[in-house]
């Protein structure tokens, strides 16, 4: 009979995490539409997606919901992400952004932001990764742009 509670416990728990955040693919797919949407407009190539980026884009939005900054919350720059996971780039940035439901939202508030906007007109980077993540009714987004290097 323990045992048995023990595991309805389990499940329950996990049932219950999963309504309490998620990783938005959906939400990310059309962040990137919207971004090379904008970047069309203005006459730019099209961002890639990289799925290096993509997993460095995901354990930052969940970094965000711990700490809400550029500094991740081991008190490093949003960067070392990068060389944590081996993705060689020239150069980097990242938007972040929280609050935001869906990404019309979330790209209009970057397009009014001066740095925001630059880092998705900039014609250095060639790659972005994108990450919606939502814990607690609370949305985290980052985009991580990168000029890549190829690996020799």
């Amino acid at each position: 009979m323990f045992k048995i509670m023990i595991k309805a416990l389990f499940i329950l728990y996990f049932c219950s995490m999963a309504v309490l955040y998620s990783e938005d693919n959906y939400e990310a797919e059309t962040t990137l539409k919207a971004l090379n949407e904008v970047r069309e407009n203005e006459g730019l190539y099209p961002f890639e997606l990289s799925d290096e980026l993509n997993k460095a884009a995901n354990i930052r939005a969940k970094e965000l919901s711990i700490n809400f900054s550029h500094i991740r919350p081991n008190n490093t720059r949003y960067d070392e992400i990068l060389y944590e996971n081996r993705i060689r780039v020239f150069s980097s940035d990242e938007n972040i952004a929280y609050r935001f439901k869906n990404a019309e939202t979330v790209i209009s508030y970057w397009m009014n932001s001066s740095q925001y906007k630059l880092n998705i007109l900039s014609d250095k980077f060639t790659h972005v990764g994108v990450s919606h993540y939502a814990i607690n009714g609370e949305d985290f987004w980052v985009v991580i742009f990168a000029q890549l290097r190829r690996m020799n």
